[in-house]
């Protein structure tokens, strides 16, 4: 019976100090900030990480999401970027919260070209370059597979196009 006691009592005991850190908690300055860390989402992020996404897409998605890309960089700033820095003007805006930077990263290179370091595969229209998108045109290509590889190709579809191709507004062509 004294071994019975003694757990009761033990465990009432942890149950009271538990109350008591909590409530000191809760009306102390750290526990102002782990409810603000709780809130904020600090604290679940480390107890329950979310998964990572990895991507495996098309052509043709890449240019949908490189000009979904484009698109809200137009809102931002109003015009499209420049074209000898595009690839780096859209970057922070191609990735989700459910992806890693290097996984959305893919998102700039044509899926042949995977695996080739230095390779995108990928070209801004010169005629869009720094432009309003009324001012390029709806069925301007912007983006387009291209010949060149290189990271933020620039040019003229009509010599340097391999591919698809997305208009201003949208609208996926094939080659």
């Amino acid at each position: 019976m004294a071994k019975g006691k003694l757990g009761k009592r033990l465990g009432v005991g942890c149950l009271g100090l538990l109350l008591v850190v909590g409530a000191l908690l809760a009306f102390t300055g750290p526990g102002h900030d782990i409810q603000n860390m709780w809130r904020n989402g600090a604290i679940g992020a480390i107890l329950f990480p979310e998964k990572q996404r990895t991507y495996t897409a098309t052509n043709e998605q890449n240019l949908r999401a490189i000009h979904t890309a484009l698109m809200l960089y137009h809102d931002s700033e109003g015009q499209f970027p420049q074209a000898s820095g595009w690839m780096d003007a859209i970057e922070p805006r191609i990735r989700t919260s459910d992806m890693d930077a290097s996984e959305a990263k893919k998102k700039l290179i044509r899926p042949d070209l995977a695996g080739k370091p230095g390779e995108f595969g990928y070209e801004m229209n010169d005629a869009a370059s720094g432009k309003y998108k009324d001012d390029a045109g709806a069925k301007t290509p912007l983006i387009f597979e291209s010949k060149p590889t290189s990271r933020n190709a620039h040019g003229d579809p009509v010599k340097d196009r391999d591919g698809y191709a997305i208009t201003v507004d949208g609208t996926l062509l094939k080659h």
